[in-house]
């Protein structure tokens, strides 16, 4: 495992892509909730990034489906699979080494830029604190997507299928507000104490996660937010295991 962590972590040293996405996603989480709400606060900046989270997450999702999908295109990948390394070692080699890397770039961007704002005032720094390991769950959620979702197709329409994902949640969100009358965007705290229907579409649309961060956080929110990426991951890594099985390279 140590052996095909530290090759992925070559690899992706070695792509563009990487310092690319590194500096527009890090650039992103730090500076967005100054310009869109002109965060002056721990919490108005909190509350400026979940509002950004749409395209955070394509962000997010977008970079480990292209480092994959490099990956694929070059046939570095077989050489995993010819060296007799079982599927969940590649797999979970993988989610190690790119999907909690970029979720902990996008964290530490997170908390760098809160800290700026904490020191022109820390209001609601206590509330924010209790949120945060749950936004890391958020976009921890978002970057193992995009490997697992790449490493199905095998191929550099990995990011093309995270966009398309994405934008096809954002359309049933908003037709589901025009259907039921409600905001589903916003008003998070609203939701999780709302209907079956609404909680399962919190639960399974996981551009709908930020937004449940935004309310006051209770234990029903958690277990959604816990809930829905148990359900994600458990889907895709099912997906991954049966395709890596057939080492069909």
């Amino acid at each position: 495992m140590g052996k095909l962590i530290r090759a992925e972590l070559f690899r992706a040293r070695k792509i563009n892509g990487f310092w690319i996405f590194t500096f527009f996603i890090s650039l992103y989480m730090m500076v967005l909730p100054f310009v869109t709400v002109k965060a002056d606060s721990a919490m108005t900046f909190f509350q400026g990034t979940l509002e950004g989270m749409a395209v955070a997450a394509m962000l997010i999702a977008m970079m480990p489906a292209y480092i994959m999908g490099r990956g694929y295109y070059h046939r570095t990948c077989m050489y995993e699979v010819m060296a007799g390394n079982s599927p969940f070692r590649i797999i979970f080699s993988k989610l190690i080494s790119i999907a909690l890397l970029i979720s902990l770039i996008v964290c530490v961007s997170h908390l760098v830029g809160l800290g700026i704002a904490s020191a022109m005032n820390s209001e609601g720094i206590v509330d924010v604190l209790a949120k945060e390991p749950m936004f890391l769950l958020t976009v921890l959620r978002f970057s193992v997507f995009g490997v697992l979702i790449t490493m199905c197709v095998k191929s550099l329409l990995g990011p093309v299928l995270v966009y398309v994902r994405i934008m096809v949640e954002s359309i049933a969100m908003i037709i589901a507000s025009a259907a039921t009358g409600t905001d589903l965007m916003e008003g998070g705290a609203d939701l999780v104490v709302s209907n079956t229907t609404n909680k399962i579409l919190n639960m399974t649309c996981f551009s709908q996660q930020g937004v449940l961060l935004s309310g006051e956080m209770n234990s029903s929110m958690v277990l959604q937010c816990v809930i829905g990426f148990a359900i994600e991951v458990l889907i895709w890594l099912v997906i991954s295991y049966i395709i890596y099985k057939k080492k069909d390279y």
